[in-house]
């Protein structure tokens, strides 16, 4: 591999202007692999750490993945300006053997250049279905969300008194709509009577607009279980939450734990969390990698049935969801799946026949 100045570049990054680096790595990541694999490092690639949802849980799954197997790792933030992330990638990409990341951002970037990194692994996670995988030396992942919504909306209906669940968003996209129809789907399943609130906040870090706008659907709009698809801007609606004694369904990672020593009182309205379970992927993927097992090339859906897009079942969800709830939340785990129910998705379908849907359960 050409990475021989890989730790030196590292160095590099940290100090840079452009990049800024975590400053963590793995605990085996001395340059050489205990394994003798060909694999030494391993570089993440994120906007910024701290989120307290998506990219702490990657981080955390690329920590984990070093650590077994004896790699280097080292994230890398390029902060809120997107014009550093294709500077991000090529920095990495000479300085790391492997470069994980998230987003169709990312492997656009790399459809562009991966032609200049040959030598280099790329794996690229919550990737879209209709991503069309044509690099070689990529590994790429889209997680099937609307599945796990599919179980958040159920529960959030099965919890509700009043027939009326929230969903407050990041943006009005694709990928974020995904999350709402399944939501929706699986509030039908257990109330096909029940409404669904649903507001945008137009992007991920607001958290006084995203409090806002779950204390609109509570107030003005009866929703009594309000479930955050909006990153860091997220904790608004549990603040909202917990101000009105609500139950909140946090989003990608288990929020409760994230929140249970630093802020108890907001951990303590988390009932559950609609888990996109990214540490897992990027361990597979990357320990897939060393072993000599992942196939690059092409594209892989992994969701409920993988353990990818699931409730978070913790204590605290087993101590407050009755028993009756969770075998029926768990009979449709296993429906799902089996096959037995097809969560639809947003991909493939009219715009028109998706407004249409999601307007159709507005209180």
């Amino acid at each position: 591999m050409k990475k021989t100045g890989a730790i030196a570049l590292a160095c590099l990054l940290t100090a840079s202007a452009l990049l800024t680096g975590c400053g963590q790595s793995g605990e085996g990541g001395d340059a050489s692999s205990a394994s003798g694999s060909e694999y030494k490092s391993v570089g993440y690639i994120c906007a910024q750490l701290g989120d307290k949802s998506f990219n702490d849980l990657s981080w955390s799954g690329v920590q984990k993945a070093a650590q077994e197997i004896d790699l280097n790792a080292k994230c890398i933030e390029y902060g809120t300006d997107k014009s550093k992330m294709e500077p991000a990638v090529r920095d990495a990409a000479e300085g790391y053997d492997i470069v994980v990341m998230n987003g169709n951002e990312f492997y656009e970037i790399l459809d562009r250049i991966y032609t200049e990194y040959p030598d280099t692994k790329f794996i690229v996670t919550d990737l879209t279905p209709t991503t069309e995988v044509n690099i070689p030396n990529v590994f790429a992942v889209m997680s099937k969300q609307h599945e796990g919504e599919y179980l958040a909306g159920a529960l959030a209906q099965k919890m509700s008194s009043t027939g009326t669940i929230g969903l407050v968003a990041g943006a009005d996209t694709v990928p974020i709509n995904n999350f709402i129809i399944g939501y929706i789907q699986g509030s039908l399943e257990a109330n096909p009577s029940g409404k669904v609130a649903n507001s945008f906040i137009g992007g991920f870090t607001d958290t006084a607009k995203a409090k806002e706008l779950a204390l609109v659907q509570a107030n003005q709009m009866g929703a009594d279980v309000i479930h955050q698809v909006a990153g860091g801007a997220g904790l608004g609606v549990f603040e909202a939450c917990k101000d009105k004694g609500l139950w909140g369904i946090g989003v990608d990672a288990d929020q409760r734990e994230f929140f249970i020593d630093t802020k108890p009182e907001i951990a303590d309205v988390i009932l559950t969390s609609m888990q996109k379970r990214n540490d897992i992927t990027m361990a597979k993927a990357i320990k897939d990698t060393v072993e000599g097992t992942a196939e690059y090339g092409k594209l892989y859906k992994w969701g409920l049935k993988e353990g990818i897009t699931v409730l978070a079942e913790n204590d605290y969800y087993k101590a407050q969801v009755p028993q009756e709830t969770q075998d029926y939340i768990g009979g449709l785990s296993a429906k799902i799946a089996s096959g037995e129910i097809e969560v639809k998705m947003v991909y493939g379908m009219d715009q028109n026949e998706y407004v249409t849907f999601r307007d159709s359960v507005k209180p």
